[in-house]
């Protein structure tokens, strides 16, 4: 093949073949640039040499070529998807570990890889050293030879400048955002010690900071250390440009040698504290000491200082003012700046030391959110996974919100997004918020926003129901004009929610949500309070998860997990940041999450109304069975329904916007959330749809209690063994005396009578002449069972030893405030075999 067939086959065009280095176009990335100019700038060379061979990069996109087949380059099969890889070796050249940058349009644009051992790749880099210093053979040669080292911001920019012979450098992971803790660390300094450094920026404010941390923290280390800005070089540079694009520009070798000659000594910014020697193990950067000096001027002061301390740093007055505000926040100086209301901080958790096992980490995040509030275990697992993904968001497109959803009030909501606020990335807890006050809160600080109190405001608030729809996917935004002259801005608003409600989110709100349900505790149940004093738990499994975010945020962000046949479009949307937090935890989690997504509880009406629906049914069985009517424990949709809608002054006769009455389907759809739904009713040859009270009595229980919001119903008189004051029998036989029973058997049932002391007569326990199962209900013991399994999980997951004996002591000593002595064994059996069961 020849240079020119080869040539052409990859989309690159030269005017001639000619030995020598040649520049163009490039095929991969210039038809895609922003603007005339990029697009016209001949970022790609070739080089021909005289034998025939050839071989090309993009100084914008760093394609090289020709491919070579598979391979650690990345430009083979195993790496088509990626548009670079860099090598990051230590000084004997042994490699560390491989950056990669990704194809346009794919997330992340960057990641980590470190080598398997078998010329193949792990994702991330778990025991790897990331400080080294990008070609740091090269690096250490240049120092011992006494050559110059140029320090840039990437490694794109590293081998632009490398391909002239010159050494170049860089960190890792490149620049921070402005007014965050810089990346470039007195590690990477310290790589640099003897060495005649010179430093490049990018041309933003970005740039700027970056290069600033760089020189500053290499004074005193490096034997000399100069500062390269090529905006000064080129007037028309533009914003965020880089010396890859000042050579694509035209620029030569020789002109960058020259302007490196010149440059000038690093000089710190007047007034900031020098930088101290590593050896003292003190000193700052320069740029944070001259920004704590202008953060604790006074208003006046700080005006009169402005402008010539944005000069001398290199900063846009404007960029300035957010970096002051930022750090008068950081000192907590912002109490007294004649505003009204308190600046909002963050401050971030310090991540755990040593790696961090991540299914572990799981168990202890649904653990410790599960002592505090009634919910079931697939909605502890969902939760859990959400608090991990506040810390992975940029990995993710979306982040879904988390809907903390109870039927009637207390039933922990708030105490659920109490315990959140202590686990999750950059808490702001609100229990009312404006539109206008979410997407800037967004846009200064992408918060974990926790809001409580919903429904008293989000339902009415369509333009706040619409930030928080488009804060659901990444690049979410809202447009507004600010300033005098009415300037268009856009604001971010994608950033994770919580959102704490009695009933159901809005439609297109709550499917964005996942939700999980809350229950209200009963007296049998076990929940700790929740006190802020005793939190140092949540706090270290805070630091937990940020240690195990910052370790597998790569592999999570390129996770592809397969998600349920059936979760399709939003809903899996919803799902999948979980599923691959899941995945990369791994042990149970990729099978739980699974189990939280298709247990995961559907819409439902508006349960504001739930409690009082709970009232009226109780109340309607109640005259029933005063009335004695045949049945009377079961009861015909149609009938429930009347008799609902005949209730004046309740809402039954007249709901929503339409004014209605209550159907049969409606009334289904309102039972549905509590796990009550219609079933076969009446005489064998005539059944009907209806429901029964056994349906419905752990709902009385559980939502209506002992408020008194109803009259106690009689009860007959085989139906409970206790029979108190309140719960005398309707029914009484002529031989069978109304007593109080010495032993409370809650829903077990009598097989006989009290005698005339009081004293019980009871026969048998297995089924008798009249035809009713044996023992507790099923019910009763699916939920003693489900307490033993309860305890065991939680006891598993704080460390403590299973001590099976004790459980089975404490689960007979229950079952002997329910049974006769001699029935606790049978029930003791009846238990565990439903333990195992599950």
């Amino acid at each position: 093949m020849t240079v020119a067939e080869l040539l052409a086959k990859h989309g690159i065009n030269l005017p001639s073949t000619a030995p020598g280095r040649h520049y163009t176009t490039c095929p991969h990335c210039s038809a895609g640039r922003a603007s005339k100019e990029h697009r016209a700038a001949k970022v790609l060379g070739i080089t021909i040499e005289a034998d025939g061979k050839v071989h090309w990069g993009c100084n914008h996109c760093s394609w090289t070529g020709p491919e070579k087949g598979a391979g650690k380059n990345g430009n083979g099969r195993d790496g088509a998807q990626h548009a670079a890889t860099y090598d990051y070796a230590d000084a004997d050249g042994a490699l560390l570990f491989q950056k990669v940058r990704n194809a346009p349009g794919r997330e992340p644009r960057f990641w980590l890889r470190r080598p398997d051992g078998k010329g193949g790749w792990v994702n991330g880099t778990k025991g790897v050293n990331t400080g080294i210093l990008y070609h740091a053979p090269g690096v250490v040669r240049a120092i011992a030879e006494g050559r110059v080292v140029t320090v840039v911001e990437g490694e794109k920019d590293a081998n632009s400048v490398r391909a002239l012979g010159i050494i170049a450098t860089c960190n890792a992971h490149g620049a921070s955002e402005l007014g965050k803790r810089p990346k470039w660390t007195r590690a990477h300094s310290e790589q640099l010690r003897g060495a005649d450094v010179i430093v490049f920026n990018d041309n933003d404010g970005a740039g700027y900071a970056h290069a600033d941390a760089t020189c500053s923290l290499s004074l005193g280390v490096a034997r000399r250390v100069r500062r390269l800005d090529l905006a000064k070089h080129w007037p028309d540079m533009p914003k965020g440009a880089d010396v890859s694009d000042w050579l694509a520009a035209g620029h030569t070798g020789e002109e960058l040698a020259a302007l490196i000659e010149a440059a000038p000594d690093y000089v710190p910014p007047e007034g900031a504290k020098k930088q101290a020697s590593p050896a003292s193990g003190g000193g700052t950067d320069d740029t944070d000491a001259e920004l704590e000096r202008l953060a604790k001027l006074s208003v006046p002061d700080y005006e009169r200082a402005r402008k010539e301390a944005a000069d001398r740093l290199g900063f846009r007055a404007s960029i300035l003012d957010r970096l002051v505000v930022a750090e008068r926040t950081r000192l907590g100086l912002c109490e007294d700046d004649a505003k009204q209301g308190r600046a909002i901080s963050f401050p971030e958790p310090e991540p755990w030391p040593s790696p961090v096992d991540g299914a572990a980490l799981l168990d202890g995040i649904a653990a410790a959110l599960g002592r505090h509030v009634i919910m079931a275990e697939h909605a502890r697992h969902a939760a859990a996974l959400w608090v991990v993904h506040t810390y992975l968001l940029d990995g993710f497109l979306i982040s879904p919100r988390l809907a903390v959803r109870s039927p009637v009030k207390r039933c922990g909501k708030t105490t659920l997004l109490d315990a959140l606020d202590r686990v999750v990335l950059k808490p702001l807890p609100t229990a009312n918020v404006s539109a206008a006050a979410l997407f800037r809160v967004v846009e200064a600080y992408r918060p974990t926003l926790l809001i409580d109190e919903a429904d008293t405001f989000v339902g009415e608030a369509d333009e706040l129901r619409g930030v928080l729809n488009s804060g659901h996917r990444k690049g979410g935004q809202v447009l507004r004009t600010v300033g005098d002259d009415h300037e268009p801005r856009a604001f971010a608003t994608y950033s994770a929610v919580a959102i704490g409600i009695i009933g159901n989110l809005p439609d297109t709100l709550g499917d964005r949500s996942i939700t999980v349900d809350l229950k209200r505790k009963l007296p049998s149940e076990a929940a700790e309070s929740f006190r802020v004093d005793r939190v140092g738990h949540l706090e270290v499994l805070a630091r937990k998860t940020a240690r195990w975010a910052a370790d597998n945020a790569e592999a999570v962000a390129r996770a592809d997990p397969a998600m349920l046949d059936s979760l399709f479009n939003r809903e899996a949307d919803n799902w999948r940041p979980l599923f691959a937090i899941a995945e990369a935890a791994g042990g149970e989690w990729p099978q739980r999450v699974r189990e939280a997504a298709t247990k995961a509880a559907a819409g439902s009406e508006a349960a504001s109304l739930v409690e009082l629906l709970l009232g009226d049914i109780q109340d309607i069985f109640t005259k029933r069975k005063e009335n004695r009517v045949e049945r009377s424990d079961e009861i015909p949709s149609a009938d429930l329904v009347g008799a609902l809608v005949a209730i004046e002054g309740h809402p039954w006769a007249e709901l929503g916007k339409s004014r209605k009455p209550l159907t049969q389907n409606g009334l289904a759809r309102r039972l549905k959330p509590l796990g009550i739904g219609p079933g076969n009713v009446g005489p064998e040859d005539n059944r009907i749809r209806g429901y029964l009270l056994e349906q419905l009595k752990e709902a009385f229980s559980r939502y209506l209690g002992s408020e008194g919001a109803f009259k106690p119903p009689s009860r007959p008189e085989r139906d409970e063994i206790s029979t108190s004051d309140a719960f005398q029998s309707a029914q009484p036989s002529p031989g069978c005396a109304v007593g109080k029973s010495e032993k409370p058997n809650n829903d077990g049932l009598l097989c006989g009578c009290a005698g005339e002391k009081g004293e019980s007569r009871q026969s048998e326990h297995a089924e008798g002449g009249n035809g009713l199962a044996p023992g507790l209900s099923q019910r009763t013991i699916a939920e003693l069972a489900e307490d033993y399994t309860e305890t065991t999980y939680r006891l598993n997951q704080e460390g403590s030893d299973i001590d099976s004996a004790t459980l089975d002591t404490d689960l007979r000593r229950r079952l002997a405030e329910m049974v006769l002595p001699e029935f606790v064994g049978v029930e003791f059996e009846r238990v565990m075999a439903e333990v195992f069961r599950v």
